[in-house]
């Protein structure tokens, strides 16, 4: 009898989500070219459109959950001089590594982002997309298949302790991106610094507490008020209990209007 991880069950179950996530894209196109409406090119934010919109010019960027690197073909169109990956799961880190092997202005970092240094649990779930800082909560309850498989103890630093290790320079960056599945909250607060030099954010955000203590987005907003970011963009696009949102600091923002 062949049998089968947790990790390969979610994978096996994601395959008819991720097909009927597609059709529905294909479905949307195709009625809006019917009724004459602008077709939209992405059910999530669009970052390139977002970052043109606002003004802002790429420099560099962070990546913080960048599990195995799949928008780095984008932020090479887009320009950024700088892109810094940076990835918890140890396992998934391998595949990164190989993402960005041959890329001379990409560098992939294994270690979890968060308000302070030193060694902490990952939370390794069944879909490894959805591994946290944080223990599953009502992720449980809407996606009953992700469940957690492991415990990994990884290493723990904040974004301004890393860029400091790695002789990076907060002012070359400008733009954070960021999906640490709740565990946001938390990386901002260890990026005082950096978040000085950064211009825009894009961020996964909660609306319940899909993991044991996460932020919701109102704790999010203001946080980063606090910091000079307004959010001028939110969608979500797959369940109402989380989405993406997009800020930028609202000088840049006030200059816009």
């Amino acid at each position: 009898m062949i049998r089968y991880s947790s990790e390969e069950i979610a994978r096996l179950l994601f395959f008819p989500i991720s097909f009927f996530l597609t059709l529905i894209k294909i479905v949307n196109r195709g009625v809006r070219s019917l009724m004459g409406l602008p077709i939209k090119k992405n059910i999530m934010l669009d970052l390139e459109d977002l970052c043109q919109k606002h003004s802002l010019e790429p420099r560099g960027v962070i990546h913080i959950g960048a599990h195995e690197g799949q928008e780095i073909d984008l932020y090479q169109k887009m320009g950024f001089q700088t892109i810094l990956f940076i990835e918890a799961n140890p396992v998934v880190f391998e595949r990164l590594q190989e993402t960005v092997r041959d890329i001379s202005n990409a560098l992939a970092v294994n270690c979890a982002i968060n308000n302070f240094n030193g060694e902490t649990v990952l939370y390794v779930t069944s879909y490894d997309q959805s591994s946290s800082l944080l223990p599953l909560k009502k992720v449980k309850r809407i996606y009953p298949f992700i469940v957690e498989s492991r415990q990994v103890k990884v290493q723990s630093k904040t974004l301004d302790q890393l860029l400091e290790e790695q002789h990076l320079e907060p002012s070359d960056f400008n733009l954070i991106n960021i999906d640490i599945q709740g565990a946001e909250l938390l990386a901002f607060q260890g990026a005082i610094n950096t978040l000085k030099h950064i211009e825009a954010i894009n961020t996964e955000v909660n609306y319940q507490e899909l993991y044991e203590g996460c932020a919701i987005i109102d704790q999010i907003d203001d946080f980063l008020h606090n910091k000079g970011f307004k959010r001028v963009a939110t969608i979500t696009p797959f369940h109402p209990s989380w989405g993406d949102a997009f800020y930028v600091k609202e000088k840049r923002e006030n200059e816009q209007n």
